[in-house]
C-alpha cells in the first residue's frame, strides 16, 4: 500500500511539474516585431525627457493625477514672501516674536 501511495505522489509531482513548464496554449504563436528601427539616440531621448520635465509636460509626485484641462494655480516663493511682507507691514498679520 505504501508503494502505491508513493507511486501516486511521484506521478502527481511529475505531472504538475510538466504542466508548469509548458507554455500556455493560446492558439496563436507569439511573433515579435523586429521591423522597428529607432530614429533617435538614447541621449536625444534623455534630453527630450529632461526638457519635458522642466516645462511641466510630465507629471511626477503629488501632481500625477492632474487634469491638463485645468491650469495650475500657484504662486512663486518670491510672490508669497512679498505678500507676507505687505500683510505684515499693513498690520493684517502680527509678526511672530
Amino acid at each position: 500500500m505504501k508503494a502505491f501511495a508513493a507511486l501516486i505522489a511521484s506521478t502527481a509531482l511529475a505531472l504538475s511539474t510538466a504542466a508548469q513548464a509548458a507554455p500556455p496554449d493560446t492558439g496563436e504563436s507569439y511573433q515579435s516585431d523586429f521591423t522597428f528601427v529607432s530614429t533617435k539616440t538614447r541621449a536625444e531621448v534623455k534630453a527630450e525627457t529632461i526638457a519635458a520635465l522642466r516645462r511641466g509636460d510630465i507629471l511626477t509626485g503629488e501632481l500625477y493625477p492632474l487634469d491638463f484641462a485645468s491650469p495650475l494655480h500657484g504662486r512663486m516663493r518670491a510672490q508669497v514672501k512679498a505678500e507676507l511682507a505687505s500683510a505684515t507691514s499693513g498690520g493684517e498679520i502680527l509678526k511672530a516674536q
